[in-house]
């Protein structure tokens, strides 16, 4: 089968020579491509037989073939960065059937249910709050738990190529899949006894896909990373980094020797002061972070930092971040006695300036605009994560900029927080780096991570097995946190130093921002009109 789509899309190559194009044809293409491309399913069972999986395949092949024999040299540059997206994400896809293969080699991917970040099948959902309000509500839990034993099913049969590390990462996730479906079971008992056994057969599947992962952990290859060439390309052609692996090596380690010395600066200055409490009621963490909230927002308009609309507001209380260990019915809530604290709880429960600045002029703020960009290819979600880059580089951006910006000045140790944060964001891009090149396993990344993060985390930290378990998953997503910011800072100092005295550092944001969310290079071709780098990601080498 795969000899005869590579003769398929050969023959297309050969027989569509280079035509002319509208911008209209390449949003028409974007579009069929996009629902070409969508994962099926029967009954809530998701179809990643090898059939669906080659016809998902071929129709990316045939949509990258058709793509790139539009001319679009004669287009205004902002639409030539629209065809460069949709490049990225035929890409992304092919990459993904030719290296990541998530439906044969990863078991987290066959998530029931949807307690995290990360990859995963259409089909998970969000466990119900209950007790349920009406029939309705009933009927599509019973549904939806009476596919679980299919799914794991389907499951077995389609992970033909498991990795060692990424079953230790699975057997996690499933084992608290079925404790969540124990409780469920529990609290269903009383009101509806079917939907409590329909939950008690959820739990027994999920405990059975576990037991059979834990009896094939030992048989299978124990490294999951998909080799430094194939990383290097993806890097390159499909996130537009202006870096390969080498590169950000050597950058990355730069980054965390500048953090860990700028806060034994801090350290220095204030020396004698005690770090800040950490607050142990549920109250006190709203109150400081609305304080906090307010704080940016009038710091943003006070200090014309950027446009900030009126739709930008401090949001409900939300509680502290969530992970998927923190949904395990085995442990207790955020403040329960005794409070255990991950590395990032440890931070925002003292000060949270740095973490809000992220959240809310960064993801909040992204999220709301984009639901408003009326564009067509640039105001779509990307497949694969692929806006990571952009949400992650921007907001981890404002992190930095805040403080340079005097935001923090009033409080050392807000600022000595920032540089732990920063730290430890740095201390992440060795170990993705590594486990992708096959260097070190999961246990050695976490040793690195949690050994060079200054304070606060140990390598079973919740904050650390889940940071590792997303960017051995889906490669590049921690990366793009540092190298996304190292990008916009590029960009910066390019138009900074272009327009001398007359830059604006508020107009610069919105400029960047009205790019949209993009990778951060096609937003510097806009801004510069510099193509330089855009031509090496645009001609790539065949992927390895």
């Amino acid at each position: 089968m795969m000899w005869a789509l590579r003769l398929v899309v050969a023959a297309l190559l050969l027989a569509t020579p280079a035509l002319a194009a509208t911008h209209a044809d390449l949003v028409a293409l974007y579009t069929q491509f996009r629902a070409d491309i969508g994962f099926t399913a029967n009954a809530n069972v998701p179809d990643h037989t090898p059939a669906a999986m080659a016809r998902r395949e071929a129709a990316a092949r045939t949509a990258l073939v058709r793509l790139e024999a539009m001319d679009d040299s004669g287009w205004p540059v902002a639409e030539r960065v629209d065809w460069m997206i949709a490049l990225g994400e035929m890409r992304a896809v092919l990459f993904q059937h030719r290296h990541l293969r998530q439906w044969q080699r990863d078991p987290s991917w066959w998530a029931t249910l949807d307690i995290g970040w990360g990859p995963k099948v259409d089909t998970a959902w969000a466990p119900p709050k209950l007790p349920l309000k009406d029939a309705a509500a009933r009927a599509d839990l019973a549904q939806k738990l009476a596919s679980v034993p299919a799914v794991l099913t389907a499951a077995r049969a389609s992970l033909t190529d498991m990795k060692g590390d990424l079953i230790t990462l699975a057997l996690a996730h499933h084992r608290i899949e079925a404790r969540l479906y124990a409780r469920m079971a529990a609290d269903l008992g009383k009101s509806d006894p079917a939907l409590a056994k329909a939950a008690r057969t959820a739990e027994a599947a999920s405990k059975s896909f576990a037991d059979w992962l834990e009896q094939t952990h030992s048989k299978v290859p124990a490294g999951a990373g998909i080799g430094q060439a194939a990383m290097d390309w993806y890097l390159v052609h499909v996130l537009y980094f202006p870096w390969n692996s080498a590169e950000m090596a050597v950058l990355g380690e730069r980054e965390w020797e500048r953090s860990v010395a700028f806060l034994k600066m801090e350290e220095h200055e204030h020396r004698g002061q005690p770090m800040l409490p950490a607050v142990t009621t549920l109250a006190d963490f709203e109150r400081i972070r609305r304080e906090a909230d307010e704080d940016i927002l009038a710091y943003l308009k006070a200090k014309d930092l950027m446009t900030v609309p009126d739709w930008l507001v401090v949001p409900p209380p939300e509680g502290p971040y969530v992970m998927p260990q923190n949904q395990d019915p085995a442990v207790g809530g955020p403040f329960d006695p005794p409070i255990r604290r991950n590395f990032f709880r440890q931070a925002e429960d003292r000060d949270p300036r740095s973490l809000r600045a992220h959240n809310l002029p960064g993801h909040i703020f992204d999220f709301l605009w984009r639901s408003r960009d009326p564009r067509p290819i640039r105001g779509q979600a990307r497949v694969n994560f692929l806006d990571s880059q952009r949400f992650e580089g921007w907001a981890f951006y404002l992190e930095e900029m805040m403080l340079q910006a005097g935001w923090l000045d009033a409080r050392p140790k807000a600022r000595e927080i920032h540089y732990i944060l920063q730290a430890n964001r740095a201390a992440r891009l060795a170990p993705e780096l590594k486990v992708h090149s096959g260097e070190w396993s999961l246990d050695e990344a976490l040793t690195s991570l949690a050994g060079r993060t200054p304070y606060w985390m140990a390598k079973t930290d919740d904050t650390a097995v889940y940071d590792m378990a997303l960017y051995l998953r889906q490669p590049g997503l921690g990366l793009n946190y540092y190298f996304g910011k190292l990008q916009l800072e590029q960009l910066l100092a390019e138009v900074g130093h272009k327009e001398g005295q007359a830059f604006n550092l508020g107009r610069f944001h919105d400029r960047f921002i009205a790019s949209g969310i993009i990778p951060i290079a096609l937003t510097r071709w806009e801004m510069l009109g510099d193509e330089g780098q855009v031509k090496r990601f645009r001609d790539a080498p065949p992927m390895p």
